[in-house]
């Protein structure tokens, strides 16, 4: 469509360039400002080094969401003094569901051809939760995560934004139509004030968290909501600020695109998001929808309205649902792909975003079949349907051929390493194996049970209060405090046994990425972790037990007055342990520390075991560099500096051998996720743990190899 075109097509309220569409009228600077959200998207996704900053689209999207729909329900109450909910939701399952369901069963698709097995569960899962709209909060949940390293990128990774406006589509209409029917003539100043109210402290609420737990605040509906706010606070008082003086909307538009200009460019994805960083693109985008509420000589809405730009905006939806499993699909077949190939795909996904949007999306949205507003509703709850059992049926394909799951009978693990039948065996060197335990689809469950009964016994990030768990004789006299990460709490179970056999008391004091050490972390959880272990430090020295065992996982931490993890040192760390390490020796307490394993060097080495179950030599790792890359370094060194402290050396159970370490042994897949090791190997070390905690309590705990 021509500019005159435009200019002759039926105006808006308030007179600007506007066009019919199947009975409705659209604005086509916003079309415009649909295509710079999504292209901004794309060329971040693709990898462009210099428009790293392009996932500020999604913010813009949110501006337009919150202005479009709050319009829509606005003129609705000015009509009638209500909403029509069932007909408000049947507009928006028309509109969402339809390409939704099928993207998800796409991504389901690509996550069954082309990304490793072992992920299918997690992604599984993910799909389930895009289809019920929630995936935002479990990407939240696996962003602070420390055991969830090994989860790569989701194909549905993308439906956080959309779940987050679907959150807002929920509970926005009904708030609306509380405040018609409540404040009556005066409904549009009441909500107004609820809607600010919530827009307030929702931008407040997202700076804390922001500066928190940026991992979480990224995602969660509750730091974004502020950015929806304020396009619905702007179609609230739109009536007012077309009343503004035309020259200055029209530089207000040019300035809304410079801001978002310049957060495409300026910033990445080491910028903290969203806090107040996020006020850039958001207040560009109020800024440019203002400027286009009235026809305005000098502003952007010619250039955002040109058909080009109008023809993608329609597309919008589409290209932003389909582009992500594509470029993640492309990434797993080719991992070396280059960044052309790249930018090529993102163009191309316009191709099946103009499909299912000519041929999905409008006949459903605008036919006549699904008008009624029940049998729209029942299209959602089914298309809804479809979505959960794609991810379902995904989550139980996650199985693998070609290998049976041992009995315990079959799988001695670690136990072998101490039978002289095995003594010749190179495990390292081992292709095939018919049985194993755990399966590796099974690994990253392979894990203390603490992890899921509820108990506390693993700290959480946000979380600075100690939570003490206590094993084995729990009135006896005898005490060991078993402190650290999830790296010591990996061993909770084998120390557990050994103290009920024993008969004294095991107390478990772990955290979750947090090292017992009197360090800084410039990580989400660095506020916290300090306070939990200065406050764990004093439990410890107050319960004055028998022996402390610590271990972790982290190599380095920031010296003092650093803020940027690349400013981490060994160094640092190596002084934190000491501190803490001679505060209890210098209290009398005997302080022994547990090395922490090799840190693989490869994939992660159950995925790799799925991938090689008939050349299994091909997922094991350099001992040497997996020595490197784990927390030992600092911990022998730190030991070195603070006489007294034991050191528990269990590296030749895990790798033995004396060169590489091996991905199963006995029968044993070693490694469950990461740097961790499978509950089931650590339980078959028992006696190897036993031996070396003989060792270090000086003959008081533990007991000698047979």
């Amino acid at each position: 469509m021509s500019t005159a075109q435009q200019r002759s097509a039926p105006a808006a309220p308030g007179g600007t360039l506007t066009k019919p569409e199947h009975g409705r009228m659209i604005r086509l600077d916003i079309e415009g400002m649909r295509t710079i959200a999504v292209g901004a998207v794309l060329v971040a996704h693709a990898g462009v080094p210099f428009m790293a900053g392009g996932f500020v689209g999604v913010d813009v999207f949110f501006v337009l969401s919150g202005f479009l729909i709050t319009g829509l329900l606005a003129r609705e109450v000015s009509r009638t003094g209500r909403v029509n909910l069932a007909g408000f939701w049947a507009r928006r399952m028309k509109r969402l569901l339809p390409a939704s369901a099928t993207v998800l069963a796409f991504s389901a698709l690509i996550t069954y051809l082309y990304l490793p097995i072992t992920q299918r569960k997690d992604f599984g899962g993910d799909i389930v939760s895009a289809a019920l709209y929630v995936v935002n909060w479990r990407l939240a949940d696996r962003g602070v995560d420390y055991l969830a390293e090994d989860v790569g990128q989701s194909p549905v990774q993308h439906y956080w934004s959309l779940a987050v406006e679907e959150q807002f589509y929920l509970v926005w209409p009904i708030l609306m139509l509380i405040i018609g029917l409540v404040a009556a003539r005066r409904w549009k100043r009441g909500a107004f004030v609820v809607l600010g109210i919530a827009t307030v402290a929702s931008f407040a609420y997202s700076v804390q968290q922001t500066a928190d737990s940026p991992a979480t605040a990224y995602f969660v509906s509750t730091t974004r909501i502020w950015e929806l706010g304020i396009g619905a606070l702007l179609a609230l008082a739109a009536t007012r600020v077309e009343r503004l003086p035309a020259m200055l909307r029209a530089i207000g538009g040019w300035v809304g695109i410079a801001l978002i200009v310049y957060a495409v460019f300026m910033f990445d994805e080491s910028t903290t998001w969203p806090g107040t960083n996020a006020l850039v693109p958001t207040i560009g985008a109020a800024l440019m929808i203002a400027s286009g509420l009235r026809l305005t000589p000098g502003s952007p809405q010619k250039l955002l309205s040109l058909a080009p730009m109008v023809w993608i905006g329609g597309l919008s939806y589409s290209i932003y649902l389909w582009h992500w499993p594509i470029i993640v699909g492309a990434q797993a077949k080719w991992p070396d792909l280059q960044l052309r190939w790249a930018v090529l795909l993102m163009i191309a996904s316009i191709v099946p975003a103009y499909l299912s949007h000519r041929f999905i999306e409008n006949p459903v949205r605008f036919g006549t079949f699904f008008k009624p507003t029940g049998r729209a509703l029942g299209l959602g709850l089914a298309l809804t349907a479809v979505g959960v059992g794609v991810g379902v049926l995904l989550s139980a394909s996650a199985t693998v051929g070609g290998v049976d799951e041992a009995n315990r009978s079959d799988s001695p693990g670690a136990a072998a390493l101490l039978d002289p039948a095995f003594a010749d065996v190179d495990w390292a060197a081992i292709r095939k194996v018919d049985t194993m335990r755990p399966l590796p689809t099974q690994a990253v469950d392979d894990r203390p049970s603490f992890y899921n009964d509820g108990s506390g016994c693993q700290v959480d990030n946000g979380i600075a209060e100690p939570k003490a768990c206590t094993y084995g004789d729990t009135s006896s006299k005898r005490t060991v405090v078993i402190v650290g990460d999830s790296k010591m709490a990996q061993w909770q179970p084998t120390f557990a046994a050994i103290a009920k056999r024993e008969g004294f008391r095991l107390v478990q004091l772990t955290k979750s990425a947090c090292t017992f050490a009197d360090v800084e972390f410039a990580r989400e959880n660095r506020a916290d972790c300090r306070a939990w272990g200065r406050t764990v430090l004093k439990d410890i020295l107050e319960m004055k037990p028998d022996l402390v065992i610590e271990s972790h996982r982290f190599i380095d931490a920031l010296p003092p007055g650093a803020n940027d993890d690349k400013d981490s040192t060994e160094d640092a760390m190596v002084d934190g342990l000491t501190s803490y390490w001679r505060t209890i020796t210098d209290a009398g307490i005997p302080m022994a520390t547990l090395l922490d394993n090799p840190s693989p060097s490869n994939a992660p080495v159950y995925e790799c075991v799925a991938q090689h179950l008939d050349d299994l030599a091909r997922c094991s790792f350099g001992l040497e560099e997996g020595i490197k890359a784990s927390a030992a370094p600092a911990q022998l060194r730190a030991a070195a500096q603070v006489p007294g402290v034991a050191v528990m050396d269990l590296t030749s159970t895990i790798c033995p051998g004396g060169k590489r370490c091996a991905a199963v042994i006995g029968n044993v897949l070693v490694y469950r996720q990461g740097t961790h090791l499978t509950k089931t190997y650590l339980d078959s070390a028992e006696a190897q743990l036993a031996a070396a905690l003989f060792t270090a309590s000086k003959g008081d705990f533990g007991a000698k190899l047979p």
